[in-house]
């Protein structure tokens, strides 16, 4: 199996390896013996026209190459996931393996009897009819295809209908098609004429008074590397709504982590880490940690200097040096436990050796300071064979002693769904230890 040495510590991690676990994990463990063997599968591959060998199905499931898009379809496709999944995981890999956020390959869904603009026009048609269902790959179609020109002119309700019901679909839906029209929204909001119309329909979704759900909504600004964005985020920090307030911490930290606040921005942002980090909810929250640990060096040893209390300058300093929520001895050994715990429980058609890579997932998921990270290990592990026992295992932090670890495997199952167990989920959310869960 593929793994990756990028250690928690690492401010990028290798793309390539990820893209390549997922792949040979959602072979490998499948029930089809026609799947999980490599060269029956080589054979399902060729059906589906795309040009696989031993040695080629091989070089994709090591981790030491580039898997291109039309391969990943072509797993998709071969495996029986759902159209778009492991290919909108592949471009959340990528856009967060590094600081400076590189752009997915690009990749087309328009055939010769099918051209670009005559796919685009279809599914505006239906995406502004509000009758018309849109799936998730229907949604990540219509944004690749939609982006590929340069200039693309629309009248203005056309726009607003489509990035609202995206913004609105994006906020009502889990797992796999949550992932797919993330990835649409993100692949929109990184396009130069698509922008601001999606940024007007996510200010008008997150002002409504009546909003309760702003995650991953609010996330998709951290991708918007300009002012405007950064002003938003800035005000949102000082938002009634405690939702809205504590989301944009995260994404100032994503946003921080990515250089984009400068001069004045950075000073508003130090003011914050330290009026929050010496409240109650700051000594055990994870997004203030999160944001205080990417702050620039300067920035960081002037939050560090106003702190009196010697645990909590341990705590900052230990999430700055390990970019860990627990000590790293600690990270490594509930999250091998996890991960071998939900290996075993996995079926697949062959016997496997312990998943390196799985073990390193489920301690970003976890323990991960930086949010952007442990949104990717979640998506990476939910869209996984592994998902649902993930899920499972982390039902055995959920009551544990220690009330942080509990609350973090109680967000990582929030995020990966209830697994197979979900009426003990809801007997442990509601024995009254945990009121808010």
């Amino acid at each position: 199996m593929p793994d990756d040495p990028s250690t928690m510590r690492s401010p990028s991690f290798n793309a390539d390896a990820r893209t390549s676990w997922l792949l040979a994990t959602s072979r490998s463990c499948s029930v089809d013996p026609t799947v999980a063997s490599r060269s029956s599968f080589v054979e399902r591959l060729r059906e589906l026209d795309v040009s696989a060998d031993l040695s080629r199905v091989s070089r994709w499931e090591s981790g030491a190459h580039t898997v291109p898009a039309k391969v990943v379809l072509g797993y998709e496709r071969a495996i029986g996931a759902p159209e778009g999944v492991l290919l909108a995981a592949q471009r959340g890999v990528v856009r967060t393996s590094d600081p400076r956020t590189p752009v997915p390959e690009e990749v087309h869904f328009s055939r010769d009897d099918t051209p670009a603009d005559e796919l685009v026009s279809g599914l505006l048609g239906r995406a502004t009819d509000l009758a018309s269902a849109m799936s998730g790959a229907d949604w990540l179609h219509l944004a690749v295809e939609l982006t590929r020109f340069e200039m693309v002119l629309l009248p203005a309700e056309t726009w607003s209908t489509v990035c609202s019901r995206l913004i609105s679909e994006l906020a009502r839906t889990t797992g796999g098609d949550r992932l797919r029209r993330y990835e649409a929204a993100i692949t929109l909001v990184s396009h130069p004429v698509a922008q601001r119309h999606v940024v007007q329909a996510l200010g008008a979704w997150l002002v409504d008074p009546q909003v309760q759900v702003v995650s991953p909504m609010l996330s998709l600004l951290q991708h918007v590397r300009n002012d405007g964005a950064s002003k938003l985020v800035l005000r949102l920090l000082d938002a009634d709504n405690r939702a809205l307030s504590q989301g944009a911490v995260q994404v100032a930290a994503a946003k921080a982590a990515r250089g984009h606040f400068q001069g004045a921005a950075l000073a508003l942002l130090e003011q914050r880490a330290i009026r929050e980090l010496v409240t109650p909810q700051g000594h055990s929250g994870i997004d203030i940690l999160d944001l205080t640990t990417h702050l620039p060096g300067s920035s960081y040893q002037r939050v560090l200097m106003t702190l009196r209390d010697a645990q909590l300058r341990n705590r900052v300093t230990q999430a700055r040096e390990t970019r860990c929520l627990l000590v790293p001895e600690t990270s490594r050994t509930l999250s091998r436990d996890i991960a071998t715990k939900a290996q075993t429980a996995s079926p697949k058609m062959y016997a496997a050796e312990p998943d390196l890579l799985l073990q390193r997932l489920v301690g970003e998921a976890l323990f991960h300071v930086h949010g952007a990270r442990r949104s990717m290990a979640v998506n990476l592990l939910r869209v996984s064979p592994y998902g649902s026992s993930v899920a499972d295992a982390c039902l055995s932090l959920a009551s544990a002693d220690s009330e942080f670890v509990g609350a973090r495997a109680w967000e990582t199952i929030w995020q990966l769904g209830t697994g197979s167990r979900r009426d003990e989920v809801v007997r442990l959310a509601g024995n009254g230890r945990h009121p808010w869960m």
